[in-house]
């Protein structure tokens, strides 16, 4: 593993990101999945994609699987995922014993179809060495609940992808070289409500009152990244002898044209970011790149708890990092939300 200076050095954007300025690991925002694991064998390792039938969890899935990676494609449209499965299982040579890609259900809006999601895993798998919490959404002009009664965004974006990270905890624990946990989350993080994360719209039957769709997916991105300084910082004093490290990283992939962003756009602010994002938009391979150096690379494990960008470190907001009021309430929150559930499903 390299040694980096510290702090570690921020990646050169703006202008660095345009023209692709390679940073202190090695990379740039031109840099790709194929790059990112020149000569990395990833054989005998369970990886995780949720979202994993478009887009850049698409890409960071299949990057996995060809190199040697067993891959679970999590996904709401478990059919796209399961052809994109069986093509992959196709390209494996003939008479080996078992297929290496797999798709699973998941619906993110649903913390039931979470947690169905996580049992069949815990029963299928004894260990779990990468989890990419790629899968998101950005609404539209108007205020969504989920069937669970929260905001849809909070929900699918991160309360979700947090059940998943707990419930799956242990199996992480269990492997071998240890585990890494990367939630994919934007520089939108920075367009978010004044407190940072506005808990009275979250959830609540007054949730919508004077709710703006923008900030809230801002918010939403921000929950990840402090979810990821908390978690790194709890799992390392949480471990115990014989347990294997677990790393957590969040990633700013980048501006790239997906059907999801074409699609939905948060309203009149959406669409003026990304007329603003036209000079840094990057291809789906380039997208990808950050997340699969978190996830894959040798080196990532110095940049651990670390907000990325262009495959190299990034200063999040101060929301992020310095709110400590922020991140114990978003802890207390997370959990109370996911205790309530499972007490009503017990």
């Amino acid at each position: 593993m390299k040694t980096f200076p510290k702090p570690p050095q921020r990646c050169f954007w703006p202008i660095g990101t345009i023209k692709g300025w390679v940073g202190p690991t090695g990379f740039s925002s031109k840099s790709t999945p194929e790059d990112v694991l020149k000569n990395i064998d990833l054989s005998n390792k369970l990886v995780l994609v949720t979202g994993a039938n478009s887009g850049i969890g698409k890409e960071t899935a299949c990057a996995a699987f060809k190199h040697n990676a067993h891959v679970i494609f999590a996904c709401r449209n478990v059919e796209e995922a399961s052809k994109i499965t069986r093509e992959l299982n196709a390209l494996l040579p003939k008479g080996s014993s078992e297929p290496r890609a797999y798709a699973y259900a998941l619906d993110l809006s649903s913390l039931e179809s979470v947690y169905k999601f996580c049992l069949k895993v815990k029963s299928n798998f004894n260990a779990l060495h990468v989890l990419v919490n790629n899968a998101g959404i950005m609404g539209g002009d108007k205020f969504e609940r989920t069937v669970d009664g929260h905001e849809k965004m909070f929900q699918v974006n991160y309360l979700a992808h947090a059940m998943i990270v707990r419930e799956l905890f242990p199996l992480m624990r269990k492997a071998v070289g240890g585990a890494r946990v990367v939630s994919v989350s934007s520089h939108v993080h920075f367009f978010t409500y004044r407190k940072g994360i506005d808990f009275s719209k979250v959830t609540g039957a007054n949730a919508m009152v004077n709710s703006d769709t923008a900030r809230s997916y801002g918010q939403s991105k921000l929950a990840q990244i402090i979810f990821t300084r908390d978690m790194q910082a709890l799992s390392g004093a949480s471990r115990r002898a014989f347990e294997s490290e677990i790393l957590f990283f969040s990633v700013h992939p980048g501006a790239i044209e997906t059907k999801g962003s074409k699609k939905h756009e948060n309203g009149w602010k959406g669409r003026l970011l990304r007329k603003l994002s036209k000079p840094f938009i990057k291809t789906v391979e380039q997208g990808a790149s950050t997340t699969c150096f978190a996830a894959f690379h040798n080196d990532a494990p110095y940049f651990a708890g670390y907000y990325l960008a262009d495959c190299n470190f990034f200063q999040s907001s101060k929301h992020s990092r310095k709110n400590r009021a922020l991140r114990e309430k978003l802890r207390d929150v997370t959990g109370k939300l996911i205790a309530d559930f499972k007490e009503n499903i017990m």
